[in-house]
C-alpha cells in the first residue's frame, strides 16, 4: 500500500472543520511548509458523506430529509481503507493490469493497487478530485461525471463503491438507480471477460421478485461470480452507524467458444463480522470466487490477440516485431506497468473501424497504422532510459521566464502558488533583487549592469580613456589617393559611446564618414571584445561600389559572399560582406553559420533603412539572421524617411524585443473613423511589457507614437503630431547618435534654395486637360487591369501620376503642343550661368531624362554631358566616371537619382539641380548627398525646381511634413516654419494646395482654389 491507515478515528464534528483545512492547504501548495505529509492528508479528508449539517424536524416527512441529504452528499461515502484493501486484495492484481474506479472519491481503492500508473477514475466532486489528484498524481484521474466518462482504452478490472440509490437520468437507459447505472457503465468499459468488483447496500438485487428487471438487466452484460456480506458498521467511521452492505463480483460476458455464463444467486458465499482478518477473507473469496474467473481472463487477453493477428492482413515482419518489443517491455522492471496499456493499444489497431460520420480521407489521416503502433510500443520501451526522478525543487530559466520546477510528484505537491507563478526575465531585471533567484544571481548582476548601460543616454556619457586611446592611434593607408586616414575629433567621441554599448545606430548625415566608423568599430571589437569576425551588410551598390573597394584600398582582410562556398572561407578578424539580396537568397545557411560562431560577431548594417518596411523579404531575412548575435551597429544617414513606424524593425533588429524595447506608452492613439479629425485613444495592454515581435510589434509601435502616415492629399486635414514623444525621446536618447554633416565635419557647407517656375500657356493647358478630361486621356498612358472594379479604385491615384509628371516633364505628354517646357529651359538657363562649373541634375523617370538631355543638347551642344541610368550603365562605369568628370571640369551629369543613391561620390561637385521631386527629403538627399562628403571644401548648392500652382506644391508640403517626423528621429523637435526656412520657401504654399474630397454620392474630387474638377 502507499500510505498507512491510522486507527484513530476523527469525531463527526470535526469532519468539516480538517476537510476545508486539506483543501486549502492543496490549493495554496503549502503542505510542505507547515509539515504536512501525503499520508496525513490521506488520513484526514473524509469527503461530504454523514456532514450535510440537516436537522430531521425541519421536515416534514422522512422522505423529504432523505432527498435534502442526497443532495447535499451526493452519495459521497468514501470505502473505508481496510474494505478497499480486501477487496483488491482478493483479485489478487498483476502490475501490468489495468484497473478502474468510475466514481474514484479521494481514490481510496488506488492506495492498494500494484501500479498507480495503471489505475484510471472520474470524480464529480472538485474537492475529492483535488485530494485524488495529490494523493495519486500519477493516476489517471479525470474531473467529470460518469455518464460522459468516455477514457480511449478497457480495462482489466473495474472496482469502486458507486453512490447508493440516487436517481440518474442517462440518454441510453433512461432514468436509472445510481448503483446500477455504474455496472452498465462498467460493462461498456470493461474488456471481454473483464471483472466488475464493487460495493453495493444489500438490498441491490436482494429480492428476484421486485428486483426482477435489474438482474435480467446485469445478466444481460455479465455472468455472475458471487457476493459477500460486510458489517453493517462497515461505514460508521462517516456517520453511518448501521447500513448493510455487500462485496459483488460479475465477469463481462464473452462469445469465446467454452465459456459459460452463470446466473445470478441470490445466496452470499459468507457474512463478515467486524474485525475481520483482511488477508485470509481475501484468500478465501480468492480461492472460492475469483480464481477460475481470472485465469479465463488472462488466458482470453492472450488468446484474442493472437486470433486478431491471424485474421488482420499484417506484414510477418510487423507480428515479429510487435511480439519482440511487448516481450521486452513485459520483462523489464522499469516499463513492465506499460505492458497492458501497449497490448490494449494493439487491440485497438487490430479492432479499428472507420465512423459512420467520417470520410475516407479523415479515415485515413488518424486510424491507427502498422507505423503508429511500432512507434507507441518504441516509445514506451525507452522509458527504460529515463533518469530517475529527483524529489526536489528548483529554480530553473525557460521561455523568458523564471519558474519553479518540481522533478518529483511529491516535489511537485510541494510548490506553493507563488513558486508556481512565472516570473519573466526583464521583469527579475527591472523590479528584483539578483538573491530573489537561487542559481541566477550572477546571470541577473550581468543583465542588470547592460540595461543600466544599455539604457544610458549618449548625451549623459563620457569617453572611455583606453577606446580613446586606441581611436586616438587608429589609422587607415588609402592607397589609392596616398595619404593616411585619421578620424576627426567628433567622430571618435561619437565611436567611444558606440563600442560602449553592444547595440547602436549611428545617424551621421551622409558625407559624414559612416564607413570609416563601421570599420573603426569592427576592428576594435575583433581585437578588444574578442569578437570573431565583422558582419556588413548593405544593398548591393553599397557594398560592390563601397565596401568591396573601400575594404581593398584600405588592406583590410575581407570576404565578398557571393557564393555559399565562400562562408568556408571566413576566418577570425574579417570582414564579411553581404548583399541584402545575398541575405535573403541564403537565410538559412546564415542563420546556421551564424548560429556556428554562436552569435559572436560585430553585425553592421549599412542604410539600415533599407529594412524599414517589415514585409519585405530582406527584412525578415536579416532578422531572421542576425537579431541574436553579440554586437550590432547600424548606420544610416536618416533612420526614416515617411514616418515613424520605419524605425520599429531597426529597433527590433538592435533589441531583439528585449528589455531594452519595453513600452512604456500608457495609450495607444488610432483616428476615429467617424470623425475625420477625432483620435481616440485606448489603454496599451503591453504597458511595462517588451514590444512584441513582428507584426504586433509594428502595429503597437505604430499606434503608440504616429497613428497615421503622411499622404499627398488631407496633410492639413490631419493633426500628425507625434504622440507619447517622451518615451520615444528616451528611446532614442539611449539608441540614436545623430549627426548633421555638418557637425562631423566642423563645417557649413550645404545650401538649399527653392526655384518656383510658372506653368506657359500651353503647359497650363495639358495640365487642365488632365484634371478636367483624365478619362479620355487615361487610355493613352495606363493600360486597363481588365477589372472594372479595380480600374475604378486606380483612377485618382493614376490622374496623381500623371500630373506629377507634367509638372516633372509636360512635353513628354502627346498633348502637349508647345516648346521646350518652361523648367526645362530654366534648367538650361542655369546651366548657361556657369559655364566653368560641373552641374549635377537628378530627375527620377527615364522619360523625364531623356526629355531634359534632347534640350540641353539642343542648347548647350558644346557642353561635355554625361547621361547615367541604373539599367544601362554599370556599377563599374559609374565608378570609372569619377575620373572622367572631375577631368573634364565644366561637364554636365545628367542621372537618375536612383542610380547615385549611396557609394558613388562625386564631392569634387558644387552645383545641383532636382527638376523631379521624391516622395521624401530623404530620398533627394540619399543624391545630392553624393556631391557633399567630409573631404569636400567649395559650398555645395541645391535647387529644387517645381511648378508654383500645380500638384507639386503638394509634394513640397509632403515632404517637409515628413522630414518634420524625420527631424524628431534625429532629435530635433521643430515646426513647419522652421523647416520653411531651411529649405528656403518662400511663398505661400498652403494657398497653392490641391484637395481632395468626396461629394454627396461618395465620389472623390480633386479641388484646385475655387475651382472644382472631377
Amino acid at each position: 500500500m502507499k500510505y498507512i491507515d491510522q486507527t484513530e478515528r476523527i469525531p463527526q464534528s470535526r469532519r468539516k472543520e480538517l476537510n476545508e483545512k486539506v483543501l486549502y492547504l492543496i490549493d495554496s501548495g503549502t503542505t510542505s511548509a507547515v509539515s504536512i505529509t501525503s499520508e496525513d492528508i490521506f488520513n484526514a479528508y473524509t469527503g461530504d458523506g454523514g456532514i450535510h449539517g440537516l436537522n430531521r424536524d425541519d421536515y416534514e416527512n422522512y422522505h423529504e430529509y432523505s432527498e435534502a441529504k442526497k443532495e447535499i452528499e451526493n452519495g459521497q461515502f468514501f470505502t473505508p481503507p481496510a474494505l478497499c484493501e480486501l477487496l483488491v486484495s482478493s483479485l489478487k492484481l498483476s502490475a501490468s493490469d489495468l484497473v478502474a474506479d468510475l466514481t474514484c472519491g479521494k481514490g481510496n481503492f488506488f492506495n492498494f493497487l500494484p501500479t498507480e500508473a495503471n489505475a484510471y477514475g472520474c470524480e464529480i466532486d472538485i474537492k475529492a478530485y483535488k485530494v485524488a489528484h495529490f494523493l495519486y498524481p500519477e493516476a489517471n484521474i479525470e474531473y467529470g461525471d460518469i455518464r460522459t466518462y468516455q477514457p480511449e482504452i478497457r480495462f482489466d478490472y473495474v472496482l469502486g463503491n458507486p453512490p447508493f440509490h440516487l436517481k440518474w437520468w442517462t440518454k441510453t437507459h433512461g432514468e436509472m438507480v445510481s448503483q446500477l447505472f455504474y455496472c452498465m457503465k462498467a460493462s461498456e468499459l470493461l474488456k471481454p471477460l473483464g471483472i466488475l468488483a464493487l460495493i453495493v447496500p444489500q438490498s441491490f438485487l436482494a429480492d428476484p421478485f421486485m428486483d426482477g428487471n435489474q438482474i435480467r438487466q446485469m445478466e444481460k452484460q455479465f455472468s455472475f461470480l458471487g457476493q459477500v456480506l460486510l458489517p453493517d458498521r462497515a461505514f460508521s467511521s462517516l456517520g453511518v452507524q448501521s447500513f448493510p452492505t455487500k462485496l459483488q463480483f460479475w465477469q463481462k460476458r464473452s462469445s469465446l467458444e467454452g465459456w459459460k455464463c452463470r446466473p445470478y444467486d441470490t445466496n452470499a458465499l459468507c457474512s463478515l463480522s467486524d474485525g475481520f482478518s483482511v488477508t485470509q477473507e481475501a484468500d478465501k473469496i480468492y480461492h472460492e470466487i475469483l480464481r477460475f474467473p481470472k485465469a479465463n481472463l488472462e488466458q482470453n487477453s492472450s488468446r484474442i490477440l493472437l486470433e486478431l493477428a491471424k485474421n488482420h492482413p499484417a506484414s510477418s515482419e510487423f507480428q515479429y516485431q510487435v511480439q519482440k518489443l511487448l516481450y521486452h517491455i513485459k520483462v523489464h522492471p522499469a516499463v513492465k506497468d506499460q505492458y497492458a496499456k501497449c497490448c490494449e493499444y494493439l487491440h485497438s489497431f487490430y479492432t479499428q473501424k472507420q465512423p459512420e460520420d467520417m470520410s475516407y480521407e479523415q479515415w485515413c489521416l488518424s486510424k491507427i497504422t502498422e507505423a503508429k503502433v511500432l512507434s507507441y510500443l518504441e516509445r514506451a520501451l525507452k522509458k527504460q532510459n529515463q533518469k530517475q526522478e529527483r524529489d526536489v525543487t528548483a529554480l530553473v530559466k525557460q521561455g523568458g521566464q523564471f519558474v519553479y520546477k518540481g522533478y518529483s510528484p511529491s516535489a511537485r505537491r510541494r510548490l506553493t502558488i507563488s513558486m508556481q507563478q512565472p516570473t519573466p526575465v526583464y521583469q527579475a531585471v527591472l523590479s528584483r533583487q539578483p538573491e530573489d533567484f537561487p542559481g541566477f544571481e550572477r546571470l541577473l548582476r550581468k543583465k542588470q549592469a547592460e540595461y543600466k548601460n544599455q539604457s544610458q543616454p549618449f548625451r549623459e556619457m563620457t569617453e572611455d580613456p583606453q577606446i580613446a586611446q586606441w581611436l586616438s592611434a587608429f589609422t587607415l593607408w588609402d592607397s589609392e589617393n596616398e595619404e593616411e586616414i585619421h578620424l576627426n575629433q567628433t567622430q571618435k567621441h561619437d565611436i567611444n559611446l558606440v563600442l560602449q554599448k553592444r547595440s547602436a545606430l549611428l545617424q551621421w548625415e551622409q558625407g559624414s564618414g559612416k564607413t570609416l566608423a563601421g570599420i573603426a568599430v569592427g576592428a576594435y571589437r575583433m581585437n578588444h571584445q574578442n569578437l570573431h569576425s565583422t558582419w556588413v551588410i548593405s544593398s548591393a551598390i553599397s557594398i560592390r561600389n563601397n565596401w568591396d573597394v573601400v575594404l581593398k584600398n584600405y588592406g583590410i582582410s575581407y570576404v565578398f559572399v557571393e557564393r555559399l562556398k565562400d562562408l568556408e572561407r571566413i576566418r577570425p578578424g574579417d570582414f564579411v560582406l553581404l548583399t541584402l539580396n545575398k541575405v535573403s537568397s541564403y537565410r538559412k545557411q546564415l542563420a546556421r553559420q551564424v548560429k556556428r560562431l554562436k552569435q559572436n560577431i560585430q553585425l553592421i548594417l549599412d542604410e539600415s533603412d533599407e529594412i524599414s518596411n517589415p514585409a519585405s523579404l530582406r527584412c525578415k531575412a536579416v532578422l531572421s539572421c542576425f537579431r541574436r548575435c553579440r554586437a550590432k551597429l547600424l548606420t544610416t544617414g536618416t533612420s526614416t524617411r515617411n514616418n515613424i513606424s520605419e524605425f520599429a524593425p531597426q529597433l527590433e533588429l538592435l533589441y531583439n524585443n528585449s528589455i531594452h524595447m519595453i513600452s512604456w506608452n500608457p495609450f495607444l492613439y488610432k483616428h476615429d473613423s467617424e470623425a475625420a479629425d477625432s483620435i481616440k485613444s485606448e489603454q496599451n495592454p503591453y504597458y511595462g511589457k517588451p514590444i512584441p515581435a513582428y507584426k504586433k510589434g509594428y502595429s503597437l509601435f505604430s499606434a503608440s507614437h504616429l497613428p497615421e502616415r503622411v499622404t499627398v492629399f488631407g496633410i492639413h486635414q490631419r493633426n500628425q503630431d507625434i504622440y507619447n514623444a517622451d518615451v520615444l525621446n528616451d528611446l532614442l536618447a539611449k539608441t540614436v547618435i545623430t549627426r548633421t554633416f555638418e557637425e562631423v565635419v566642423g563645417k557649413k557647407i550645404k545650401r538649399l534654395h527653392q526655384v518656383p517656375v510658372t506653368f506657359s500657356p500651353q503647359e497650363k493647358a495639358v495640365y487642365q486637360t488632365a484634371m478636367e478630361q483624365f478619362q479620355e486621356m487615361r487610355e493613352n498612358y495606363f493600360t486597363s487591369s481588365g477589372n472594372y472594379r479595380k480600374d475604378s479604385m486606380m483612377k485618382l491615384i493614376q490622374q496623381i501620376v500623371l500630373l506629377l509628371r507634367i509638372g516633372a516633364a509636360p512635353d513628354t505628354l502627346m498633348e502637349y503642343s508647345g516648346d521646350t517646357p518652361v523648367k526645362i529651359m530654366t534648367v538650361v538657363e542655369m546651366l548657361a550661368e556657369w559655364p566653368e562649373e560641373i552641374i549635377a541634375i537628378g530627375v527620377r523617370h527615364k522619360a523625364v531624362l531623356e526629355s531634359y538631355e534632347r534640350a540641353i543638347r539642343e542648347y548647350l551642344p558644346d557642353r561635355p554631358l554625361f547621361v547615367v541610368t541604373g539599367s544601362e550603365v554599370s556599377f563599374a562605369k559609374r565608378r570609372a566616371l569619377r575620373k572622367t568628370l572631375r577631368e573634364s571640369k565644366n561637364s554636365i551629369l545628367l542621372c537618375t537619382q536612383q542610380s547615385l543613391p549611396s557609394s558613388v561620390n562625386f564631392e569634387y561637385v558644387n552645383k545641383v539641380i532636382i527638376p523631379e521631386l521624391h516622395y521624401n527629403h530623404s530620398g533627394m538627399s540619399q543624391f545630392y548627398m553624393r556631391f557633399i562628403r567630409y573631404n569636400s571644401t567649395d559650398y555645395k548648392d541645391v535647387y529644387f525646381l517645381t511648378y508654383a500652382g500645380s500638384i507639386e506644391s503638394n509634394q513640397m508640403q509632403m515632404i517637409l511634413a515628413k522630414e518634420k517626423l524625420n527631424l524628431f528621429m534625429k532629435g530635433l523637435d521643430v515646426n513647419l516654419d522652421d523647416i520653411y526656412e531651411r529649405f528656403d520657401v518662400d511663398y505661400d504654399l498652403l494657398s497653392l494646395l490641391m484637395y481632395r474630397e468626396k461629394d454627396a454620392k461618395g465620389k472623390f474630387h480633386i479641388r484646385w482654389g475655387e475651382q472644382t474638377i472631377t
